[in-house]
């Protein structure tokens, strides 16, 4: 391989973040060790996602179609009121992590937290819960309390974890889930979120909007339109609306999602379903859910009813089409449909496959946060401040271009070329010449700089023109690093 692999990448990169919080230790002191301790450790834990929104949004139900188990409560049961880390490992067992320290053992009911605590919930920091599933594999996923809640130590507890203000943030990056429109209150929280990230747009590049109850909008799918349709096009305009908070917003059916993922969809359930496949839209969406006696092809009315507690109304309404091919079908279908795949596929890209820049990124913005704190020495400024400018932190500047054009211009030719340069193996991929000598190397990254250069001078749109600055100094940082092999 030609010049620095993306193993190399990584390992400097990290070698650099434990040698500034050495340095922070030595002129912090006391007071920075807690952070920097913390530092050192979430460096080599995988990336933490958090799911966040309003009270009854579909926070609970959306974690558990994102594990493939139901786990997380979707009850106003006690452990409602903590927030939950979901990690990879075996056996599966719980954990109760206090506010003062202590760790208790706490049992499992059905892999998912107890009703009832062994403590009050104001002693709890947070619960751990390791499940052997592989959708925890790459990520840890974090479960919180309602905001917007009448229970003001609810809504507390997750501004604590995610906004810092027990000295370190618990998430690496944001779920935001909303039904319908973000309210003032959501937008407040994210605004929030920002002040805990460093730079204008990386609040939206570290948090997905989550449009919940997809198959919803518009009130009903018995009408002309298609709700997720319907759902998609909202979501669109609530991402340009809210750009400046929201990197992306996918619309997502959580109970459709959950039901497929967990497993819920048997035979039975298809074979029903199937059998209503010539029933007249209109008699089942005049039906009376509570009239038992009902029948349809067959079906009694208490067994339709069954149904949309598994796939919805508009599981009813359209997986009948799919439903005659089994249970598998009607699963992938409801996969496909509910909007999971998309998320799923969104945060392997966005925040999985990236994970060593991310960590890097909210490892430095903690740094930087204890340094410009009140009463902090000026040294330490001065210590984060040059270590930005390093050049084994210029891929964090990448990925910064990258969300922000991929945000406005997917599609951009510049999106794919700032992915390269933090995907790559090594130099040669990165400049677009595999197996290309260092001289070689060398010589197309110089005149890839002058590509960069040129094209600063014929766009006017300020983000394209800060990728193209980005990647001038990515091709110049190659050329100098192969110059020396």
């Amino acid at each position: 391989m030609t010049g620095a692999s993306g193993h190399d990448v990584h390992a400097r990169m990290r070698w650099s973040l434990h040698a500034l919080c050495d340095a922070v230790d030595r002129f912090g002191g006391p007071p920075a060790r807690p952070i920097t301790a913390e530092v050192r450790r979430t460096l080599d834990e995988k990336i933490r996602v958090a799911v966040v929104g309003r009270v009854k949004a579909g926070k609970s139900t959306l974690v558990n179609a994102l594990i493939g188990k139901r786990v997380a409560p979707t009850s106003e049961r006690e452990c409602t009121k903590i927030t939950t880390h979901y990690r990879f490992g075996s056996p599966e067992r719980g954990e109760l992590v206090l506010r003062d320290g202590k760790r208790l053992e706490l049992p499992l009911d059905g892999g998912s937290l107890p009703e009832d605590l062994p403590v009050d919930v104001t002693e709890v920091a947070h619960a751990v819960i390791w499940l052997q599933v592989d959708s925890l594999e790459d990520i840890i996923l974090i479960d919180t309390p309602g905001l917007a809640t009448t229970t003001t130590e609810n809504e507390e507890t997750t501004r604590r974890a995610l906004l810092g203000h027990d000295g370190a943030r618990q998430a690496d990056a944001l779920l935001y889930v909303f039904h319908n429109v973000p309210y003032l209150d959501d937008v407040s929280f994210l605004q929030e979120w920002a002040t805990v990230t460093d730079k204008p747009g990386e609040s939206a590049a570290s948090a997905i909007g989550i449009l919940s109850h997809a198959d919803q909008v518009g009130g009903s799918p018995w009408g002309d339109d298609d709700p997720i349709e319907l759902a998609k096009k909202q979501a669109t305009g609530i991402a340009k609306l809210h750009g400046a908070q929201l990197g992306t917003v996918i619309p997502v059916a959580g109970l459709m999602a959950a039901s497929a993922a967990t497993g819920l969809i048997r035979e039975r359930d298809a074979r029903t379903l199937a059998k209503l496949a010539d029933v007249d839209d209109f008699d089942l969406e005049l039906r009376d859910p509570n009239d038992t006696d009902a029948e349809f092809a067959g079906v009694s009315g208490t067994e339709v009813q069954n149904l949309v507690g598994l796939v919805g109304e508009y599981g009813l309404r359209y997986g009948r089409s799919v439903a005659s091919e089994g249970s598998r079908a009607v699963s992938e279908w409801l996969r496909e449909r509910s909007g999971i795949e998309t998320l799923e596929r969104s945060l392997r890209e966005r925040y999985i496959a990236r994970s060593h820049f991310v960590k890097a990124r909210s490892s430095l913005n903690t740094l930087e946060r204890l340094a410009w704190s009140w009463g902090a020495p000026p040294k330490l400024k001065e210590l984060v401040s040059e270590a930005r400018l390093r050049e084994e932190f210029h891929p964090l500047r990448e990925l910064d271009a990258l969300e922000r054009l991929a945000a406005v211009a997917p599609h951009h030719e510049l999106v794919q070329l700032l992915d390269l340069q933090l995907s790559a193996r090594d130099d040669a991929e990165r400049i677009g010449v595999p197996g290309a000598s260092p001289d070689a190397v060398s010589k197309a990254a110089l005149m890839r700089v002058a590509q960069a250069r040129r094209a600063m001078l014929v766009t006017s749109a300020p983000i394209v023109q800060h990728a193209c600055r980005t990647l001038e100094r990515s091709f110049t940082i190659i050329a100098r690093r192969n110059q020396q092999q």
